[in-house]
C-alpha cells in the first residue's frame, strides 16, 4: 500500500476516520433526496451536496487505508495473546462501502453536470427525473453499505475483537 495511516493523536486512525465517512455519506444522501427533487433547487444545492458526497468518499477511502494497519495490529496482538482475531465480513463490507460511496459521489457529480447541460441545451424533461431516480437508488445503496460496515465494525470493537488494551 502506498499510503498507510495507523494513528492520529495517539489513537487508532481508523476509529476516528470512519466516523466522518459514516456521517458524510448518509448526510449527502438525505440532502440530495430532500433538495434535488425540485429542479429549481438543483442549481443551488447540487454542487455543495456533490462536495459533501466527495468528502464522504474520500473519508471512506481513508478509512479503508487506515483499517488495514489496524487489522494487522489486532492480529498481532491476538497472536501474542495466544488467540486468533476474527473480523467476519467487516473488511469486505468496508470495501463495499468505499466503492458505493465513490459511485454515489460520481453519480452526484454526473447529476450536477446533467443539470448544467440541461440549462444550456434542450433535453427531454424526463432526463432530470430519471437521473434523480438513479442517484437516489445509488444513495440508498451507499447509505446501506456504509451502515452495514459501520455496524459490523462497532460489533467487532464491542464484542469480538477487542478493547483498547489489544491496541497497545
Amino acid at each position: 500500500m502506498f499510503l498507510e495511516i495507523s494513528t492520529l493523536f495517539g489513537l487508532p486512525a481508523h476509529a476516528l476516520i470512519v466516523h466522518a465517512a459514516v456521517i458524510l455519506v448518509p448526510l449527502a444522501a438525505v440532502a440530495f433526496a430532500a433538495t434535488c427533487w425540485r429542479p429549481s433547487w438543483r442549481g443551488v444545492y447540487g454542487i455543495p451536496i456533490a462536495v459533501l458526497a466527495a468528502g464522504g468518499a474520500l473519508m471512506a477511502w481513508l478509512a479503508t487505508l487506515s483499517g488495514e494497519p489496524l487489522e494487522d495490529r489486532v492480529k498481532d496482538a491476538a497472536r501474542a495473546a495466544g488467540t486468533q482475531a476474527r473480523f467476519g465480513e467487516h473488511p469486505e463490507q468496508g470495501d463495499a462501502a468505499f466503492i458505493w460511496a465513490t459511485v454515489f459521489a460520481v453519480a452526484i457529480v454526473g447529476f450536477v453536470a446533467l443539470h448544467l447541460i440541461r440549462s444550456r441545451r434542450t433535453l427531454p424533461t424526463w432526463t432530470g427525473h430519471a437521473a434523480y431516480g438513479v442517484v437516489v437508488v445509488v444513495a440508498l445503496v451507499a447509505t446501506f453499505t456504509m451502515v452495514a460496515a459501520g455496524h459490523s465494525g462497532a460489533e467487532l470493537v464491542w464484542k469480538d475483537v477487542g478493547s483498547y488494551a489489544a491496541w497497545k
